[in-house]
């Protein structure tokens, strides 16, 4: 075999296993992304009765821009850094 052929033979080799450990990396990667915990947190208010905000929760996750307000009546609404948008209209009984 020429060396050539050798020499060929080695790059090519060499290439694919570059390339499939690459895509390992990228599949856990992926992976771990998928897997994630929430990261939402409870935004303490310490609104008394008769106070604007008594009796609504709030949690927000910053590294990913996402928060979720619900009101006393059980309305739910959802932002994607885009403004609170209703996703739930509670029964009204609070």
């Amino acid at each position: 075999m020429k060396p050539s052929n050798i020499g060929a033979a080695l790059c090519i080799a060499a290439a694919a296993a570059s390339v499939s450990s690459y895509a390992k990396e990228h599949r856990k990667e992926r992976s771990d992304e998928r897997n994630h915990s929430s990261q939402m947190q409870v935004i303490a208010v310490t609104a008394k009765a008769g106070e604007p905000g008594h009796g609504w929760q709030y949690f927000s996750d910053v590294r990913s821009g996402r928060a979720v307000v619900i009101s006393p009546s059980g309305d739910y609404c959802y932002s994607h850094g885009k403004g609170l948008q209703l996703v739930f209209k509670g029964s009204g009984a609070a």
